[in-house]
C-alpha cells in the first residue's frame, strides 16, 4: 500500500479540476473503440513513449499501452493519409524517405507504399503491407516498439500518484511479447503482443521484422494485441471472448447505424456526411456493463459510465433509437444511491455522476467507485423517463422504475434543498469530491460579475429548470398510475417553483437571469447556464424576449454559436474550459428552448453556425468543445487543444438540432405525432424522415421548403396515429 506521505499528494477537491489534464494537446488524435476498450493515437498511427499527453489503448480506466512506434530501417515513415472515419477502423498511408536498406542499396523516396490497416474487436489488430515499387529488390528492417505503464486514468490526468504497483520484466516466450503489471490491488494486469510472421529479433520491447521484397511485390506483418486481468485464483478476463464475431458484430451495428441516417436523407450532401458521423460517432460510443447499453461520455478523459452525459445523448438520441434511452434508464437506476456517504457525495435517491473502474478506484483512493457529486442527473433521468415514454408510451417501464423516481424526488426535495427554499443546490463533502456539481463542473465556472467564484452551497439556474421540466412531466404519468394525488401535488410544486425562480433568478438591472444563486447571494454574470432554461419551459413568457435578445448579442454568440460566458464578464477567456468556451449540447439544449418558445429563426440561426462548425472539423466530428473567438476574426473555428473528441453528447447535437428545427413532438400516450411550424433553415430544402416510430407506429414525413414556408406531406403510416401539423 501507498504511504500515508504519498497518499497525501493527491489534492483535495479544489486543486483537482484546476487542471483539465497533463495534456498540452490531443488535436487530430486518432480514435478507435469497441465498448471498454479504446486505442488513441497521434495522426500517425503511433503513441509516443515520452511526452505521451494521454495517448494509449485503455480498458476499464487502465493504459495497458503508452507507447506504440513505428520504424523503417529506424526512420519514421512519411504519412500520406490518416483516417477513423469508420470508428472501428483506422486506415493509415505512409511512404519513404530516401533511405539505404538492409543490403546498403539505396531507395529512393516515395517508392515504398505502406498500407496499415487497425482494427478494434475487442483487441487491436493491425495489418501492415508494404508494397516495393522499385524494379529491385528491397530488402528492409521493420521495427515496432512497445511500452506499457498501466497508468491509471486519474494518474495519466496528474490528479493523483502512481500506486506502488510493479511493472513486471517484459517477457517474449517465443511467439508472444508479454508487458506485465501486479497492481496494488491485487490484480494482474497483461498486454500480450502476438505477431504474424514472427520477428526476426526480440530486444526488450522492440521487435523487427526483416521482410525481403520484390520487384512490385509486397510483404504483410500482422500484429494483434491484447488486454487482460485477471483476479487472484480466477480465470483472465478480457473484452471479447471471440474477436472474428465481435468483429462481425461490430460490422452488423455500424450498418445499423448508417440505416439511420439513410432513413434521413436530405438535399444537403454535407449535412448527410455530417449525420452519418454524428450516429456512427454515438454508436461507437456506447458501451455495456451488465448488459445494459449507454453512451460513453468522451475519448480519453471521460470514457466510463457518466449519469448526466448518458442520460443527455440518449435524449439526443431518442428520435432515432429509443432503445438506447431505455437501457440508459435502467443502467442509471441500478446505481441510484439508497444511502449517504460523504466519500463519494452520495446521498439517498440522488443518481450517479460517474463511475471508474480502475486500480485507484478499486483502492478506494478516489470516490468514483462510483462517486455521486453531480445535481443535474437526478432531475435529467426523471426527464429521460418522461421523454421516453412520450416516444413509446411505454408506462410499464414507469412502473418498474417507480420506486427509483419516488426516491429521486425526495432526493430533490429534501436533500438538495439545502436551503429550505425551494430550489435544488449542491455542496461538496467529498475531500476529492467536485467542487461545482453542475454540467460546468470546474472549479472556476461558476462567479459572479467581479470576478469572485460562487460559495457553496451553489444553486445554478439550468438546475431549477430541470427539476421543473421533470415533476411537469412526471404528473401525467403518475395519473396513469393512479396517483391524482401526487400528480397534483407534482404540478403545484413546479408552479410554485416557476414562480420562486422568475422572481429571485432574475436579475432587472441587467435584464437577464442569474447563473446561480450562492450562499452569498445572486452569481449575477451573463452566461448560457439560463439559456438552458428555455428548453425546461420556465422561463416566465414576460422575461423570455429579454434573455433571447441577450443570447444573441456579440459578447455572447460568436455566430459559430452561444459562448458559455460572456466576453464581458471577468473570468472570460474564449480558451477557458467552462468560461467562454462553445459547447455544441448546451447550444443544442437552446436551441430546443427556442424552439419551444416560438423563437424559430433565432432557433435556424443558432443550428447554422453549429452546422457549418461541424462542416469545418475533420471528418465533420464536433468535438467536446472549440474556442469562443469569434467568426469575424478567424474565418475557421479555433480548437480547444485537450477537448474529447469524440464525446456522446457532442455527437447527439446535429441529430437533435435537426428534430428541434423540424417541430416533433411525440405523444404516443395518445397516439399522436405533431408537428409544430417545422422549419427548414436556407442551406436545407428538404429532409425526408423515414421510419420514424412512435409507439408501435411507423410514420415518413417529407419536410420541403417552399418560398417562406416549410410544408410537410404524410407520405406513410402504418399503425394507428394522428399526425396534427400545424404551421
Amino acid at each position: 500500500m501507498l504511504e500515508l506521505s504519498e497518499r497525501e499528494k493527491i489534492p483535495e477537491a479544489w486543486d483537482i479540476y484546476k487542471r483539465h489534464t497533463l495534456s498540452n494537446s490531443i488535436i487530430n488524435s486518432m480514435v478507435i473503440r469497441d465498448n471498454g476498450l479504446t486505442f488513441v493515437t497521434q495522426e500517425n498511427g503511433e503513441i509516443p513513449i515520452i511526452e505521451n499527453y494521454g495517448y494509449g489503448l485503455y480498458y476499464r480506466d487502465c493504459r495497458y499501452l503508452s507507447g506504440f512506434l513505428m520504424r523503417l530501417m529506424d526512420m519514421p515513415p512519411t504519412q500520406v493519409l490518416s483516417s477513423d472515419v469508420r470508428g472501428f477502423r483506422s486506415t493509415l498511408m505512409v511512404t519513404n524517405p530516401e533511405m539505404k536498406d538492409c543490403t546498403g542499396t539505396t531507395v529512393p523516396k516515395e517508392t515504398l507504399l505502406g498500407t496499415i490497416a487497425t482494427v478494434i474487436p475487442g483487441c487491436i489488430r493491425h495489418s501492415q503491407t508494404i508494397r516495393n515499387f522499385n524494379t529491385f529488390p528491397v530488402t528492409l528492417s521493420l521495427t515496432f516498439e512497445f511500452n506499457a505503464d498501466f497508468a491509471d486514468m486519474f494518474t495519466v490526468r496528474g490528479i493523483a500518484p502512481p500506486t506502488s504497483g510493479e511493472v513486471l520484466p517484459t517477457r517474449f516466450d517465443g511467439k508472444k511479447l508479454y508487458l506485465s503489471y501486479e497492481g496494488e490491488d491485487k490484480l494482474h494486469r497483461n498486454t500480450i503482443i502476438a505477431f504474424d510472421p514472427l520477428p526476426t529479433r526480440v530486444e526488450g520491447k522492440k521487435c523487427t521484422f526483416e521482410l525481403d521484397i520484390s520487384p512490385r511485390g509486397s510483404q504483410t506483418v500482422d500484429v494483434e494485441i491484447s488486454v487482460e486481468e485477471i483476479e487472484p485464483g480466477q480465470e483472465p478476463e478480457r473484452p471479447v471472448k471471440d474477436p472474428d464475431e465481435r468483429m462481425n458484430q461490430i460490422i452488423r451495428s455500424y450498418v445499423k447505424a448508417l440505416e439511420y441516417s439513410d432513413s434521413i436523407p436530405t438535399s444537403n450532401n454535407i449535412f448527410n456526411s455530417i449525420m452519418v458521423r454524428s450516429l456512427s460517432d454515438l454508436k461507437m460510443m456506447r458501451m455495456s456493463l451488465n448488459g445494459d447499453v449507454f453512451h460513453s461520455a468522451g475519448v480519453p478523459w471521460y470514457d466510463t459510465l457518466f449519469g448526466r452525459d448518458s442520460i443527455i445523448s440518449a435524449l439526443q438520441l431518442l428520435p432515432f433509437d429509443a432503445g438506447l434511452a431505455k437501457s440508459t434508464l435502467l443502467v442509471n437506476a441500478k446505481f441510484q444511491s439508497n444511502r449517504s456517504d460523504n466519500w463519494r457525495d452520495q446521498e439517498p435517491g440522488k443518481m450517479l455522476h460517474e463511475l471508474r473502474q480502475g486500480e485507484l478506484a478499486n483502492l478506494n483512493l478516489i470516490p468514483h467507485s462510483p462517486y455521486y457529486g453531480t445535481v443535474d442527473a437526478t432531475p435529467l433521468f426523471l426527464i429521460l423517463l418522461a421523454e421516453y415514454v412520450n416516444w413509446t408510451g411505454d408506462i410499464e417501464l414507469v412502473k418498474q422504475l417507480e420506486g427509483n423516481v419516488d426516491m429521486a424526488l425526495e432526493w430533490i426535495d429534501v436533500y438538495a434543498n439545502l436551503e429550505g427554499n425551494g430550489f435544488a443546490y449542491y455542496a461538496v463533502r467529498s475531500p476529492m469530491g467536485i467542487y461545482n456539481q453542475g454540467w460546468k463542473d470546474s472549479p472556476d465556472s461558476i462567479s459572479r460579475s467581479d470576478g469572485t467564484l460562487a460559495k457553496q452551497p451553489v444553486a445554478v439556474a439550468e438546475v431549477q429548470g430541470y427539476v421543473y421540466m421533470a415533476k411537469r412531466q412526471l404528473a401525467p404519468l403518475f395519473r396513469q398510475l393512479g396517483r391524482e394525488n401526487d400528480a397534483a401535488r407534482l404540478e403545484k410544486e413546479a408552479r410554485e417553483l416557476k414562480e420562486r425562480f422568475n422572481r429571485e433568478f432574475w436579475m432587472k438591472d441587467s435584464q437577464f437571469f442569474a447563473q446561480a444563486l450562492d450562499a452569498e447571494g445572486v452569481c449575477d454574470v451573463i452566461s448560457s447556464n439560463p439559456a438552458q432554461c428555455l428548453w425546461t419551459g420556465i422561463i416566465d413568457q414576460k422575461y423570455v424576449k429579454y434573455l433571447v435578445d441577450r443570447i444573441f448579442r456579440d459578447d455572447m454568440f460568436t455566430e459559430w454559436g452561444i459562448r458559455t460566458l460572456s466576453s464581458k464578464e471577468q473570468r472570460y477567456n474564449p480558451l477557458g474550459y467552462h468560461n467562454g468556451t462553445v459547447w455544441p449540447h448546451d447550444n443544442a439544449i437552446i436551441s430546443m428552448g427556442l424552439r419551444k418558445y416560438g423563437f424559430i429563426n433565432e432557433m435556424s440561426l443558432l443550428f447554422t453556425g453549429i452546422y457549418e462548425t461541424a462542416r469545418t472539423f475533420e471528418g465533420y466530428r464536433l468535438p467536446e468543445c472549440f474556442s469562443g473567438l469569434t467568426r469575424s476574426e478567424y474565418d475557421i473555428p479555433v480548437k480547444y487543444p485537450i477537448a474529447c473528441s469524440p464525446q456522446a453528447w457532442a455527437s447527439g447535437t446535429i441529430p437533435c438540432m435537426l428534430t428541434a428545427c423540424l417541430g416533433i413532438a411525440p405523444d404516443a400516450l395518445n397516439n399522436r405525432l405533431i408537428i409544430n411550424k417545422p422549419h427548414l433553415p436556407s442551406w436545407l430544402d428538404n429532409v425526408q424522415f423515414n421510419n420514424m416510430k412512435v409507439g408501435n407506429t411507423l410514420t415518413a414525413l417529407n419536410f420541403r421548403k417552399a418560398e417562406y414556408e416549410t410544408l410537410v406531406n404524410v407520405s406513410k403510416k402504418i399503425g394507428d396515429i394522428n399526425v396534427l401539423i400545424e404551421y
